[in-house]
């Protein structure tokens, strides 16, 4: 049975109410100097230490930069669903438009491993604070 987007997102949603941001705004601007200078690759790299690190501006731009394909060889929608999804439960909540938009243009094999890639990187990010608790409860109301 296909998961809906709102059951995917809420289960994100739920997980990331858990995450702990440690970004360090910093290196964020170093990657909004690299952007704006034209050097996508750096600006990747910057975003993606951020993005990791749960800096929700970071994870944005990294996910806009994977659709559009700045700083790769080809987009790669897969990741900037992930990152986008990511963004989105973190509070962009104006990226509904633009995830939808990707969705319709991927299959849903596509789809469904981009939103997993958002749930398992929140899970690995709640493993860090959370060693002991039992993440998979998270989804259990879902």
């Amino acid at each position: 049975m296909p998961i809906s987007i709102k059951q995917t997102l809420g289960a994100v949603g739920m997980a990331g109410l858990l995450m702990v941001s440690g970004a360090v705004l910093a290196d964020f601007e170093a990657g909004v100097r690299a952007y704006e200078s034209g050097n996508y690759r750096a600006a990747m790299m910057e975003f993606t230490q951020e993005a990791n690190q749960g800096h929700v501006q970071a994870q944005r731009r990294l996910g806009e930069m994977y659709r559009t394909g700045q700083g790769a060889s080809a987009p790669d929608l897969v990741q900037a669903v992930k990152w986008l999804t990511l963004a989105y439960v973190n509070g962009e909540r104006d990226l509904a438009p633009t995830l939808e938009m990707i969705r319709e243009s991927l299959s849903e094999s596509d789809v469904v491993r981009g939103e997993q890639l958002a749930l398992e990187w929140l899970e690995d990010a709640n493993r860090v604070v959370f060693a002991d608790d039992d993440t998979d409860s998270l989804y259990e109301q879902f």
